[in-house]
């Protein structure tokens, strides 16, 4: 479901982290930079909050696979607020990447970025600066989704990192 060529057909990108993240797009290797290279999560200091304040995780990150899932999916109904995970600046609104249907792409500086796809409605622009826990848009079921849910990724320098870990303990309903 992800990113591997998809990214590099979009050139609406503004900060050189979006650049790097479409350059990288169709060369990126899984399996070097999810699960070989473990981010060591204790010696930074970024956090991050569930990007949904209830939902049910129906995928979790998985990067070793035939078709690697470099995210994780958390399904509530249509409409249901989604939040920035992290506050920081939108690089990226839109619809271009296949299978990713309505998506916002957040820089929150020193190599961090979110990810989140299949929006019904987003509610911000390019360039708006966000804080963690604003509302960015309303989750849906565009591009390639079974149903309404939202797809979510944490990316550190490119490469996506499994967000259950950086994420708090028990909210969401696994």
């Amino acid at each position: 479901m992800i990113l591997t060529g998809l990214l590099g057909s979009c050139s609406s990108f503004h900060t050189p982290l979006s650049r790097e993240i479409m350059t990288s797009g169709s060369n990126y290797n899984a399996r070097n930079t999810a699960s070989d290279q473990p981010l060591s999560i204790n010696n930074d200091p970024m956090t991050f909050d569930w990007p949904v304040d209830s939902a049910r995780m129906t995928r979790g990150f998985l990067p070793n696979k035939r078709r690697p899932h470099l995210g994780i999916d958390l399904a509530a109904p249509k409409g249901t607020a989604i939040l920035a995970s992290q506050g920081g600046t939108i690089i990226y609104t839109g619809r271009e990447f296949k299978g990713y249907g309505k998506m916002v792409l957040i820089e929150s500086g020193d190599g961090w970025a979110t990810l989140y796809a299949h929006f019904d409605k987003i509610l911000v622009a390019e360039g708006q600066r966000v804080h963690k826990g604003e509302i960015i848009g309303e989750m849906g079921r565009t591009g390639r989704a079974t149903g309404v849910h939202l797809h979510f990724e944490i990316r550190k320098n490119r490469g996506p990192i499994d967000p259950l870990p950086l994420l708090p303990k028990a909210t969401a309903q696994l």
